[in-house]
């Protein structure tokens, strides 16, 4: 177990619990997210501890009946632990990873490839068994859509914690987003390195100063659990800009309204609470 996480009782709970049920397929565990993030400010609240758990075969998972991705969910006192479960041959394999996991294969191969941006915490080293990523071929709409995702979510309500982590979660993704499509050779999935980037891009003009207020404030917000400015506003503004960047043709692509529409529509299911937010502004 990486040293760092031997006293941390909750990691080892979950560790003893997958090796009591799955020892003999687990191959690896890794630690990704802000949990493990060790630039983060020490005030950094962190209630989600993420694990992405390597098995030699998913036939000893429970599936959820919905689908075939494997992954477990749950509360550990004010922790929310998600737990992802891949094969080596899924990370290996873009479209076999797309039958494993919802995430981001390209996001996915850069936590667990690279140390900086995750955690060895059981089993065996298999970077080097992961392919490279000197040459990631960026997916963007599939990039894009992990921000909507979570932007989606954020429009359930205008008051609930839960609403503003997810819009927080939203902006960070859309970072992440224009950090690889204005840098493609950028690698890091860290919150912030991320906010660094985004900064390098807006003093070099490749994008709007705006995106840097609102990375603030949900950066102050994952500190001190509050906005500088109100949720509601700032949000809803948040979304018109990230309309009107795709409307414009600012980003990798020029959507038009009614495309814009249906592209929330076809991802995930669809999108409801964006489309009816769109739906609502002015064309």
């Amino acid at each position: 177990m990486h040293q760092k996480y031997n006293h941390d009782p909750l990691i080892k709970d979950v560790l003893i619990d997958l090796e009591s049920r799955f020892s003999k397929h687990v191959v690896s565990v890794f630690g990704i997210g802000s949990y493990f993030d060790e630039n983060l400010p020490g005030n950094w609240v962190k209630n989600d501890v993420d694990l992405i758990t390597i098995v030699d075969s998913l036939e000893p998972i429970t599936k959820q009946d919905w689908t075939e991705v494997r992954y477990e969910k749950k509360r550990i006192g004010d922790k929310e632990i998600w737990i992802g479960f891949n094969t080596l041959e899924g990370l290996q394999n873009r479209d076999q990873f797309k039958k494993e996991s919802f995430a981001n294969y390209e996001w996915s191969l850069l936590d667990l490839k690279l140390s900086e941006n995750s955690v060895l915490l059981y089993g065996r080293n298999v970077r080097n068994r992961l392919p490279e990523v000197t040459r990631l071929q960026f997916d963007y709409d599939n990039v894009l859509i992990r921000s909507l995702y979570h932007l989606n979510k954020s429009l359930t309500d205008n008051t609930s914690l839960e609403s503003m982590r997810a819009f927080t979660k939203g902006v960070f993704k859309f970072g992440f987003y224009l950090c690889v499509y204005f840098d493609p050779q950028f690698r890091f999935t860290s919150i912030m390195n991320i906010a660094q980037k985004v900064k390098q891009l807006v003093a070099d003009k490749k994008i709007g100063s705006v995106i840097n207020s609102y990375m603030e404030e949900a950066v102050i917000f994952r500190m001190t659990s509050q906005f500088k400015t109100k949720f509601v506003p700032l949000r809803d503004d948040f979304v018109k800009f990230l309309v009107s960047l795709l409307t414009s043709g600012n980003l990798h692509r020029k959507m038009e309204k009614a495309e814009l529409v249906k592209f929330f529509k076809d991802s995930f299911g669809g999108f409801g609470h964006l489309i009816r937010f769109a739906k609502k502004l002015e064309t």
